[in-house]
């Protein structure tokens, strides 16, 4: 078997409307359904009818783990090519009260209404190319 490609990440959620307010609202991502009665939202980046779904929690739980024990890490979106695409990202969470951290040359980390963290980063062109030249 070979992979093609990450279909979509599926996360539970606490609450379907501040998760459309980050993921939708923020973020950007295009609302392209839902599904279970409404319990369930889809989110898209554009290419697929969704690359993200957030259903809301069977049973309530401690939320995410502490970093490093198994389970789900993280959620990263390219948010451009360069850094003035990744300043403006950065400008857009921070007037939304949010608070970045893991900060990189490329990239930043902020956390859903969930506590999920999700990465926002760039992809420079010429990474791009060295990657599709490996293929």
């Amino acid at each position: 078997m070979k992979i093609r490609a990450l279909g979509h990440v599926s996360l539970f959620v606490r609450d379907l409307d501040a998760t459309r307010r980050f993921y939708r609202d923020l973020l950007g991502l295009a609302e392209t359904g839902t599904g279970k009665d409404g319990r369930i939202v889809f989110f898209s980046a554009g290419a697929r009818h969704h690359d993200l779904s957030c259903e809301l929690a069977r049973a309530p739980g401690p939320g995410p783990q502490p970093k490093g024990v198994p389970g789900l890490y993280h959620v990263a979106f390219e948010v451009g090519e360069t850094s003035d695409d990744l300043s403006a990202a950065r400008r857009d969470v921070v007037a939304r009260g949010l608070e970045p951290f893991g900060e990189y040359a490329n990239g930043f980390c902020v956390r859903d209404p969930d506590g999920h963290e999700v990465e926002l980063y760039v992809e420079p062109v010429r990474t791009r190319s060295a990657v599709s030249e490996r293929r």
